[in-house]
């Protein structure tokens, strides 16, 4: 109880610091520029909001550069980059700009570990820390020209710089700490935590090499066994190894052993769901509507698919994401009776399978959408829950 209160209390007290500290730095330097009244003008207003606007962004990019520079310098792999749903992923040697987004991320920089390395004794820290440092870097350059040329400076860079060091600082704070918040661990808390837990380094080692091959079309199920295995008993509040154990799910349903998939699927959610990250429980019950589907347990896919947040996630990354298209299009075909829909569905993946980012992924969805559409059984299935 005392964890959830200091991370819930961190971020509203440096949000209070984020607007008094905007204020100051920017609000009492600018008097040089205007007269007083003009401060509270809405043109004045206006111009602070965008600075505000154009620093956290920038912040967010700066933030993902400085862990691609101090993982470049850890002799790690670019793989991708992505502010917002912009990607520049790296992709069999050649550089693309795709679409992608996942819930609860601003960006992200993903990375391959070095080779040479064991998966256990891979560099962590400075990787991990390269967000905060850059945040940091910048918001003191940011301090520092703004309290020695301030005099010569326009008001709109006053602004942008007094945002530039309290969103800099801010952020720094919120990612340097070691906090979970909403059940996300930030940079801190991976730098502490995987300073001390073998598995779940060798779980974020596993992340970033599936990502990789994925990225680059391979699927899971011509991947090695071992990049699956964490050796131990799976803790499933951490969200490093319980995303291995999906994805080692996941490596099942490829290789087509979806009985099995759906009945491991049904005990990690029954016995292991509370203590899940909430995005990852989503994409386990995700999965398991597909299973559920595929293998004609309607009563379990009828249950989760009348949640409707669950449903509100599926939708949301069916946009990127075929995985999810294809749980949609299972939906389409078995519960609502929808042959049509569901070709339509299967149709635009083909359509669009280039410009999805993890072509892996990509290749197994579609096969598995097609033997959905051309399973016999599947077809007994529709007739009966439609009947």
């Amino acid at each position: 109880m005392k964890k959830k209160i200091i991370s819930y209390a961190i971020p509203i007290v440096i949000g209070m610091a984020l607007g008094l500290g905007i204020t100051w730095l920017s609000g009492s330097n600018a008097h040089e520029h205007s007269d007083s009244s003009t401060m509270h003008d809405v043109a004045s207003i206006l111009i602070m909001l965008v600075a505000l606007f154009i620093a956290a962004y920038l912040q967010i990019i700066l933030h993902e550069a400085g862990h691609l520079v101090c993982g470049l310098a850890s002799s790690y792999r670019f793989v991708s980059f992505r502010v917002g749903s912009f990607t520049l992923i790296k992709s069999n040697g050649k550089l693309q700009l795709k679409r992608f987004k996942l819930a609860g991320t601003g960006g992200q920089c993903l990375m391959a570990p070095p080779s040479d390395v064991q998966p256990v004794d891979i560099p962590t820290i400075f990787y991990n820390a390269g967000g905060v440092l850059m945040n940091l870097a910048t918001a003191t350059l940011a301090l520092v020209l703004l309290l020695t040329c301030k005099n010569s400076m326009p008001l709109w860079l006053i602004y942008f710089l007094g945002s530039t060091v309290v969103i800099g600082y801010a952020l720094a704070l919120l990612n340097g700490l070691p906090l979970k918040i909403g059940g996300v661990a930030n940079d801190g808390h991976n730098m502490l935590h995987l300073g001390k837990n073998k598995m779940s380094v060798k779980g974020f080692y596993s992340q970033l090499v599936i990502n990789e091959k994925m990225q680059n079309g391979e699927r899971m199920s011509l991947m090695p066994e071992e990049l699956f295995d964490l050796g131990g008993e799976i803790d499933y509040s951490d969200a490093l190894q319980a995303n291995v154990e999906l994805m080692r799910i996941g490596r099942m349903l490829d290789q087509g052993h979806i009985d099995q998939a759906h009945t491991m699927l049904k005990e990690v959610i029954t016995f292991h769901g509370h203590e899940m990250l909430p995005l990852l429980r989503f994409e386990a019950q995700s999965e398991l509507i597909f299973t559920s589907l595929a293998t004609g347990d309607i009563e379990q896919a009828m249950k989760l698919t009348g949640d409707k947040q669950l449903m509100s996630y599926i939708t949301r990354h069916a946009r990127v994401m075929t995985s999810k298209q294809r749980i949609l299009m299972a939906k389409a075909l078995i519960l609502d009776g929808n042959r049509d829909e569901a070709q339509r569905m299967f149709d635009q993946v083909i359509a669009r399978r280039n410009s999805y980012l993890m072509q892996g992924e990509v290749e197994s969805d579609i096969e598995l959408m097609m033997q959905l559409l051309n399973n016999e059984n599947i077809k007994e299935i529709t007739q009966k829950t439609t009947n």
